[in-house]
């Protein structure tokens, strides 16, 4: 690790204006703290939010949703009793699957939602890989990709490992932003690049620009959520396929339907047109493994991650299964 200059603001105003190409905004520094390890981020000055832990972390009630600091810990997320509706639900089980207590109770909402990929190729100042700009081309796509995308990529294979932004995208989140003193709201797809390539961040934030709030709009009447994942190891894991699941039921037909696929993916992964088969129709297991067909059926797996099509399919319509109170 280098030396960098730990930078103290009075304001988001004043941390915003501070940052720069050289710069990198801090809140737990969990992600940050092992990019800094391993090299692959050189900061000259590292700009520390934490002194806004006051201003931008809770869970507040605002016109029957809520409003989430972006320095909310995970931990206060998993076990939020405002969220414990079945409206909520994947939110919070999103958050109960991340990491560890330890790691829950450390790191934020906004760091999950900004954090870097897990490629070992990008992990590794040993690899000069195109995403880390450090080299021509992506080494997962012949090399060890095990854990890659399987649909959406382009030039870069990574996955996006945030498992909460998935819950955020079927629950019709926006977002928050501060660049100065300029504040920008947006839905969270916009949050991600459209077209995420090689040379892309994770995300569309500006260097100077701070996530600060995310907002969750009042559920409908008769809405259910789920979230599932599936994992290798049981803790301190990501998860290698997940799926997030918002259904409104009318006793049991479908009304309406949101789906969004995590770890397949360079980003999260709405699936709109796998949700439409699912409107008008009576919740059945029959219907949900066809659906559960159509949401992967773009998928294009490399050498290694095959697996992820099946069982991404059974994680989908395990999701599915648990919104619709069938299981």
């Amino acid at each position: 690790m280098h030396s960098f200059e730990l930078f103290h603001p009075e304001s988001l105003t004043d941390a915003s204006k501070r940052a720069g190409p050289k710069s990198v905004f801090k809140a737990a520094g969990i992600d940050l703290l092992d990019r800094l390890k391993e090299r692959i981020e050189d900061p000259e000055t590292v700009i520390d939010l934490l002194p806004f832990k006051a201003e931008l972390s809770g869970i507040h009630p605002q016109a029957g949703g809520f409003d989430v600091g972006s320095l909310t810990t995970i931990a206060e997320i998993a076990d939020a009793e405002l969220l414990s509706g079945s409206a909520w639900r994947c939110l919070r089980r999103a958050a109960q699957r991340t990491a560890t207590p330890q790691v829950r109770n450390r790191a934020t909402l906004g760091g999950n939602l900004l954090q870097k990929t897990r490629c070992w190729y990008l992990r590794s100042e040993a690899f000069k890989c195109a995403h880390g700009g450090r080299g021509l081309t992506c080494l997962a796509q012949d090399g060890e990709n095990r854990y890659h995308s399987i649909m959406g990529a382009f030039d870069c294979m990574r996955v996006h490992p945030s498992n909460i932004a998935p819950a955020l995208y079927v629950l019709g989140a926006e977002v928050s932003t501060q660049a100065g003193e300029e504040t920008s709201r947006f839905p969270i797809a916009e949050l991600y690049p459209e077209q995420p390539l090689a040379a892309d961040a994770e995300h569309t934030l500006g260097e100077n620009e701070i996530l600060t709030k995310i907002h969750l709009p009042a559920p409908e009447a008769g809405s259910s959520t789920a979230y599932v994942e599936s994992r290798e190891k049981q803790s301190f894991d990501w998860a290698t396929t997940a799926a997030a699941v918002q259904l409104v039921m009318e006793g049991k037909v479908i009304r309406r339907a949101r789906i969004c696929l995590g770890a397949v993916a360079p980003n999260p992964m709405p699936r709109d047109q796998a949700a439409a088969e699912l409107i008008g129709k009576e919740a059945s297991p029959k219907l949900f493994a066809a659906v559960a067909k159509t949401a992967f059926k773009e998928a294009v797996p490399l050498a290694q991650n095959a697996y992820k099509i099946e069982l991404g399919q059974a994680v989908l319509r395990d999701a599915l299964a648990q919104a619709a109170g069938l299981r």
